[in-house]
């Protein structure tokens, strides 16, 4: 029973240890004025956080909603930033680089955009191979599956005269359901990694990034992942260490 505790355990502390890699990260990001994604990626971390305490909650469901809710920011945040970063390339006039002010405003009014048709985009310039859109097409569907769906675990509670009742009011514990969050959790963390590093790399030389970047240099030895592979890209490959 103890190894057990000590396995969920690592849950609570390695999520929360990329929850403060995430704040870390994407502080310094903050100061930038020519950024779509600073708002972006503020909004994205606290929506992880969110999740999170809705996870050690029993809320499961709620938790993979809003861990869609941080995903699809994130997609939407870079296909407007990937466009400024066009329109920066290739000197653009005043009127260019206002329409596409305009087109970011509507979007943060609106929440109007097709997820599916942004990441097929951010692979078309090159933000993603083909299979990084597969695999972030395929965590888009899974995160939809808990908001597009009634199904939700029940749970049955005594009370009073009443032996056996449903009650939404309830909270329960489900290690699968911790485990399939845990997963969806660090997927999202790592696309907010690529994001940062592909966009703005001198996060990574400040005293803020660095300390990220330490941490998370320990990570899978520390605590392990389901996501060893992914890991070891984003490490290796785009941190060269």
């Amino acid at each position: 029973m103890k190894e057990k505790f000590d396995e969920l355990n690592r849950y609570v502390c390695r999520n929360g240890e990329l929850l403060q890699a995430t704040c870390f990260l994407v502080n310094p990001i903050l100061e930038e004025e020519k950024s779509y994604l600073k708002d972006v990626l503020y909004q994205s971390g606290k929506d992880l956080k969110a999740s999170t305490f809705l996870t050690f909650s029993g809320h499961y469901r709620q938790a993979m909603q809003v861990l869609r809710c941080s995903f699809e920011n994130l997609i939407s945040g870079i296909y407007f930033h990937s466009d400024l970063c066009e329109l920066q390339e290739k000197g653009a006039t005043k009127e260019e680089f206002a329409r596409l002010e305009r087109r970011f405003n509507d979007w943060k009014k609106t929440g109007r955009v097709n997820i599916r048709a942004s990441i097929e985009a951010l692979r078309r310039i090159g933000f993603l191979d083909r299979n990084e859109q597969q695999d972030w097409e395929d965590l888009y569907n899974n995160l939809s599956r808990f908001v597009h769906t009634p199904e939700e675990y029940i749970c049955r509670v005594r009370h009073e005269d009443v032996p056996i009742m449903w009650c939404i009011a309830s909270t329960y514990f489900s290690e699968d359901a911790l485990r399939t969050w845990s997963n969806s959790f660090q997927k999202v963390f790592l696309a907010i990694l690529k994001t940062v590093v592909e966009y703005h790399p001198f996060v990574l030389e400040t005293e803020s990034g660095k300390l990220a970047i330490r941490n998370l240099r320990h990570l899978p030895k520390k605590y392990g992942t389901e996501n060893q592979t992914e890991w070891d890209e984003i490490l290796l490959r785009f941190l060269k260490i």
